[in-house]
């Protein structure tokens, strides 16, 4: 349903989960992150990567559909 793919579309990582992994990429950067964090840092990352390919799938249903996406910073 077209209406299910713009939710995809539209969808965003929750700005708790981008404050977490600001933090960690911090402690990493100075090499200050537990076995915990590394781990919690390598599921965040890969949560993001995750929701990026289904909003592109989402995105290129919608445009083969005849939907004009606004630009990726609007969505």
């Amino acid at each position: 349903e077209d209406e299910s793919l713009w939710q995809i579309a539209r969808s965003r990582t929750s700005a708790a989960d981008m404050e977490l992994y600001e933090t960690l990429l911090d402690k990493h950067a100075n090499d200050d992150l537990s076995e915990s964090e590394r781990l919690e840092l390598i599921r965040l990352r890969h949560e993001a990567d995750r929701l990026m390919l289904r909003k592109a799938h989402a995105a290129a249903i919608l445009r083969w559909r005849g939907h004009q996406l606004p630009p990726a910073e609007r969505l």
